[in-house]
């Protein structure tokens, strides 16, 4: 089972355990399969429905996922920039200068590249649902990967953890991962594309602040998305 060499002491102080192996009502322990499908369901749930996440990163750093409905608009918020995301476009700003600089580029296309924006935040420490919903994907495909389960409480929140090992082939060899019952990432410990990530939620409420969706303050921001002639 893959260790959480990285998240173990937050752990011991954040999470409560309430068992080894997830059972379902008619008290058998899931497949491997289900295991995978019910998390990924349970993620894309969440993507539905307006919240305002706050997380505890490596070294001691801080960020936030806050997502609004109608229309769908995303932020990934981490030590020194952030992902803006929503229907006309990927806009990423690096908040660690100033005045902050942003780039606005038009939604990638289906396929690898639609992760392009998510993994430049996994980079910095913050890995997000689409991140992990590739993993889970791989894990799904590999018929040689383990998968436990078992249940916690984090920051005072009911998650479902798996725990994945033996991966190839994929951005990570092995994670610990939990979500919530809402569908929100509660922690992940891994490394991905070279990446420690040691992240684990410490607050969520359903009502994001509106500023957070908003550019920086006094922001430059070049626009790389084709410009639509005129009439």
């Amino acid at each position: 089972m893959f260790r959480r060499a990285v998240l173990a002491p937050l752990l011991g102080a954040l999470l409560v355990l309430t068992g080894c192996q997830a059972i379902t009502d008619d008290g058998v322990a899931p497949g491997r399969t289900r295991l995978i499908s019910d998390m990924a369901a349970q993620l894309q749930r969440a993507s539905q429905r307006p919240y305002h996440a706050e997380y505890l990163l490596a070294e001691g750093t801080r960020g936030e996922i806050s997502q609004r409905t109608g229309p769908a608009r995303a932020v990934y918020a981490y030590p020194g920039g952030r992902l803006m995301v929503d229907p006309n476009g990927h806009t990423s700003c690096v908040t660690a200068v100033r005045p902050a600089r942003c780039q606005i580029r038009p939604l990638p296309g289906p396929g690898p590249a639609a992760l392009t924006g998510y993994s430049e935040v996994t980079r910095h420490g913050l890995v997000t649902a689409p991140i992990v919903t590739d993993l889970l994907q791989a894990a799904q495909l590999q018929s040689q990967a383990e998968v436990e389960a078992h249940d916690v409480t984090l920051a005072g929140q009911q998650a479902t953890c798996l725990e994945v090992s033996g991966l190839s082939d994929a951005e990570a060899g092995g994670f610990s991962v939990c979500v919530t019952a809402a569908g929100v990432l509660a922690s992940f410990a891994g490394v991905v594309g070279g990446v420690v990530i040691d992240q684990a939620l410490t607050r969520v409420s359903g009502s994001p602040p509106a500023a957070v969706f908003e550019l920086p303050e006094g922001a430059r921001v070049v626009d790389h998305r084709p410009k639509t002639p005129a009439p």
